[in-house]
């Protein structure tokens, strides 16, 4: 009589190897794919974090466009890359607003409001100095176009005419491979005041 001995053949702990080995490399990529997509969320939930806060600031101050007082046009200058204009500004120290000569641009890597407040009375000393203030970090870019009341779709690189454009969109443009921010289309509502 033949005895058996108890235990696994060399084949069956192969076949129970390579099986683990498999299952193990399923697992690792699964995990890979999980912490890029983690980590694609995340990136999207920053970028749309730090959206909202500066696409409701150009809002507010280019939806507070000056439109002058009747004779005077509006003072409104835009390129493609910056826009000087006169506007409202929420004012700290009193919780009202301010008027303010302002200028936006893209600027070492940061989009940047600039800003001088308009003094009121007769001005004793030298305008003060313009305030800076630093809407988003990582700017790669800022792409601005106009569009004149009346004309349509006509989108214009330059402002430089003396009425308020129709409408204003901007295009941030972020560092390579970020998620890009949608374009930001603004209508100056107000009209010119009369005398």
């Amino acid at each position: 009589m033949r005895r058996r001995y108890a235990g696994f053949t060399l084949i069956e702990v192969l076949v129970v190897l390579s099986v683990v080995g498999l299952v193990l490399a399923m697992l690792a990529q699964g995990l890979r794919v999980g912490v890029r997509g983690a980590d694609s969320y995340h990136r999207s939930v920053r970028t749309q974090s730090d959206m909202e806060p500066v696409e409701r600031a150009l809002r507010h101050i280019i939806e507070r466009m000056d439109a002058g007082m009747y004779p005077e046009p509006p003072v409104v200058r835009g390129s493609a890359r910056a826009l000087a204009f006169t506007t409202e500004l929420p004012d700290p120290a009193t919780g009202g607003s301010l008027t303010a000569d302002v200028r936006l641009e893209a600027e070492g890597g940061r989009l940047v409001l600039w800003w001088t407040p308009h003094t009121r009375g007769i001005p004793f000393g030298a305008p003060p100095p313009p305030g800076r203030e630093v809407l988003l970090d990582r700017v790669a870019g800022l792409d601005i176009s106009y569009a004149a009341k009346g004309e349509g779709a006509a989108w214009h690189s330059e402002w430089a005419r003396a009425a308020l454009p129709g409408l204003v969109r901007m295009q941030v443009a972020l560092p390579e491979g970020e998620r890009p921010w949608p374009p930001i289309i603004v209508h100056p509502p107000r009209e010119q005041a009369e005398e």
